[in-house]
């Protein structure tokens, strides 16, 4: 007869399963484990109809243990029904073995994963940045000394700032892992995943001022970088764009104002930013052509191999990188600026030299009112603040 406990968990599994048969729960020995005909055959088995296989779950029995066992037990249900479960690999240690968290089985893992993934669910170049990276570090600080679970992920989790989008990816592709290697999540590694909003820097946002920008384009033009080279890095100034916003961009005349024609889409958990139509709004000093921006453009385009990448501003960035290598020609450059630095440069001349609201900024940068604020806010409040402040001083008596 089933424990209470048993029982609870049973009639709890077939809640999930929505009533479907041939699904059981059972203790043997000292495990749980699920049996169903269900279950596929294991590699090299011959297949057999109706044949029943029981899978042992990593979560121990018990009545403090079973809410863990439940969501292994559905984990299991789900993937066969979506047809995605496979049997764990027979040469991978044992839930106890402490190499199980050691590097070379992690390494093992990360493989299992890729082939899972790749493909099917992400593209490869998807992989190589946004988990390969993060996988690799967690094989790295194994390779330190012999961890608990718990301390493993911890201890990792810990490199990345708190509360950053870094963190909270790395927590979200550790759980991956442990998912595809049919371990049970210590829930209690959650606290230190975070909302992905880290702190924002004090002040504010890094971008260009107009004599670094002056000091870039003397770097450019002394550099081995070709017209066309220069044409992209000029339309990032004068238009603030997003690298990326470099594919299929058009720059035209209209009303004697030089505009850029933006029809590069960009797609985010917060929706998608169409089409838009962007004034030329150069920095003090520069022509109102922008340097004769457009005819420069219908000469040279812009460089092939660039827009062709996936990313450009990774390409731009490295760029960069070489330029701030450079003996500076009229002022300094700060290390920490990036190619983005210029897009942050453009918003500010936005709303303090023109003093655009905030809407209207947001319109022409492509992305919400709200970003906009939370991003330049604390920057453009500032001017506005001194002077509010300094005219009050002088005026009181």
């Amino acid at each position: 007869m089933a424990t209470p406990w048993l029982a609870d968990l049973s009639r709890a599994f077939k809640r999930h399963r929505q009533g479907r048969p041939g699904w059981i729960l059972e203790e043997k020995r000292d495990r749980l484990r699920v049996v169903s005909d269900e279950l596929p055959p294991r590699p090299g088995e011959a297949t057999t109809a109706g044949k029943r296989r029981a899978i042992t779950l990593a979560t121990p029995p018990g009545p403090a243990t079973a809410a863990a066992a439940l969501a292994e037990a559905c984990g299991i249900f789900d993937a066969v029904m979506a047809g995605a479960w496979q049997w764990p690999d027979p040469d991978a240690p044992a839930h106890g073995d402490p190499a199980r968290l050691g590097q070379e089985n992690l390494t093992r893992l990360r493989v299992r994963l890729r082939v899972a993934v790749v493909g099917e669910q992400i593209s490869e170049r998807t992989w190589q940045r946004m988990y390969q990276p993060y996988l690799m570090r967690l094989e790295e600080v194994a390779a330190q000394r012999a961890w608990d679970e718990q301390g493993l992920l911890e201890a990792t989790l810990k490199r990345w700032q708190p509360s950053s989008r870094a963190r909270q990816m790395a927590h979200d592709r550790f759980r991956a892992l442990w998912k595809e290697a049919g371990w049970p999540w210590p829930e209690a590694v959650l606290a230190l995943r975070g909302n992905g909003r880290a702190a924002a820097d004090p002040a504010g946002v890094i971008g260009f001022n107009d004599q670094e920008i002056e000091e870039l384009r003397q770097r450019i033009i002394r550099s081995k970088l070709t017209p066309a080279d220069q044409v992209a890095w000029d339309c990032l100034i004068a238009f603030g764009l997003r690298p990326a916003e470099l594919k299929g961009l058009v720059l035209l005349e209209q009303g004697g104002a030089l505009v850029a024609l933006v029809n590069h889409e960009k797609k985010s958990s917060r929706g998608k930013v169409g089409a838009r139509s962007v004034p030329a709004v150069p920095p003090k000093g520069w022509p109102v052509d922008c340097y004769d921006l457009l005819s420069r453009w219908r000469a040279h385009g812009l460089p092939a191999s660039l827009v062709a990448m996936a990313s450009p501003g990774e390409r731009m960035a490295k760029q960069l990188s070489r330029l701030h290598q450079q003996q500076q020609a009229t002022g300094a450059l700060r290390a920490s600026l990036t190619p983005y630095g210029l897009r942050h440069a453009f918003a500010l001349r936005l709303g303090v030299d023109l003093g655009l609201s905030v809407r209207e900024s947001a319109e022409l940068m492509g992305h919400s009112p709200a970003v906009h604020l939370s991003t330049y806010g604390r920057q453009l409040d500032r001017p506005k603040l001194l002077d509010k402040v300094a005219a009050m001083v002088t005026t009181r008596t």
